[in-house]
């Protein structure tokens, strides 16, 4: 079985397909983020690369700027990920038939 995937490159994975789905460059990026135009580039492009994982406050800031849960870049798996993803982007009441359906789902077995 091949080693997992170490979560910072999962994280910059994640980040580089979020900040694309957002239509946004990395320097557009990093300035949302209070980052100048001269560091915005290369400080997102070493998380995207993995090299660097963001504090707190900084994953909290990436998240509201990109307009997804932070979840969503700490998931172990791809596919959680992608179920983050797609319940954080329903209304509440949806995400709670959402979770009584697939709660329904696992007990079925």
């Amino acid at each position: 079985m091949p080693a997992p995937t170490p979560i910072a490159v999962l994280f910059g994975r994640r980040l580089r397909a979020a900040r694309k789905a957002a239509g946004l460059s990395q320097v557009e990026l990093g300035m949302l983020l209070g980052m100048t135009e001269k560091n915005a580039s290369p400080r997102v492009s070493r998380y995207e690369r993995g090299e660097r994982e963001p504090d707190g406050d900084t994953l909290h800031a990436l998240s509201e700027a990109l307009g997804v849960p932070p979840a969503y870049f700490l998931a172990a798996s791809d596919y959680l990920a992608e179920c983050i993803l797609l319940i954080a982007r329903q209304p509440e009441a949806k995400q709670k038939k959402l979770l009584a359906l697939l709660r329904e789902h696992v007990q079925e077995r």
